[in-house]
């Protein structure tokens, strides 16, 4: 999957079924709010550095037998995102990790990522390596937590600080973690892709049993 660049990545919060919340618990967390999905751009978080995945598959071990290798084992990846944006808007942000709003207007620092808060999300490349047919990456759901954040001096350049969400998946029943697009297949339908990652009450499940 060679890509150059990178366009922008959905993000919403979504139900234990993959489903997308939407109103006061979804993202925006605003009750006027219908569609549940924030897209992160150079319009809305002044644009994303990087989308790096991680855990895509397990470590194959051979399997011996009669004094040669007669097998390869092949163990189950734990896939994470790491996605790293240069200004996230602080309620989105916050929404993503699972952090609420306190009376005296901060955010608790639980020191602890909270697995009932899950996110989905799909990443657009610019391009692809050889034309101008984007790639897209989308996971169904994870637990997004921050490691660390820092604050630095300016000096003779301005010392910014980007936020970096690490996304750690789970599987959405019988769909797996999530899948790779590419819109020059003769399939692609951004339609479909959309309603697979960012499910809807109604919408069909894409595969298999979601745990409704």
């Amino acid at each position: 999957m060679a890509t150059m660049g990178i366009n922008s990545v959905k993000i919403a919060l979504v139900d234990k079924t993959g489903v997308v919340i939407k109103g006061a618990d979804g993202i925006f967390k605003d009750a006027k709010d219908t569609s549940g999905i924030f897209t992160a751009d150079q319009y809305t978080s002044k644009g994303i550095a990087t989308v790096a995945l991680s855990g895509l598959t397990g470590t194959v071990s051979p399997v011996w037998g009669s004094n040669v290798i007669v097998y390869q084992s092949a163990g189950k990846g734990t896939p994470s995102s790491v996605l790293t944006i240069n200004d996230l808007p602080n309620v989105i942000k916050q929404a993503i990790l699972g952090n609420d709003l306190t009376t005296k207007g901060g955010y608790k620092i639980s020191g602890k990522a909270n697995p009932d808060n899950l996110v989905a999300f799909l990443a657009e490349s610019r391009e692809a390596f050889d034309d101008d047919a984007p790639v897209y990456v989308g996971m169904y759901m994870g637990t997004a937590s921050e490691a660390s954040t820092t604050m630095g001096t300016n000096n003779t350049n301005d010392v910014r600080n980007t936020d970096v969400i690490t996304i750690s998946g789970i599987e959405r029943g019988k769909d797996g973690f999530g899948s790779h697009w590419f819109s020059d297949s003769n399939s692609f339908k951004e339609s479909d892709m959309i309603s697979d990652v960012f499910k809807t009450a109604t919408a069909p499940s894409s595969g298999g049993t979601t745990g409704q």
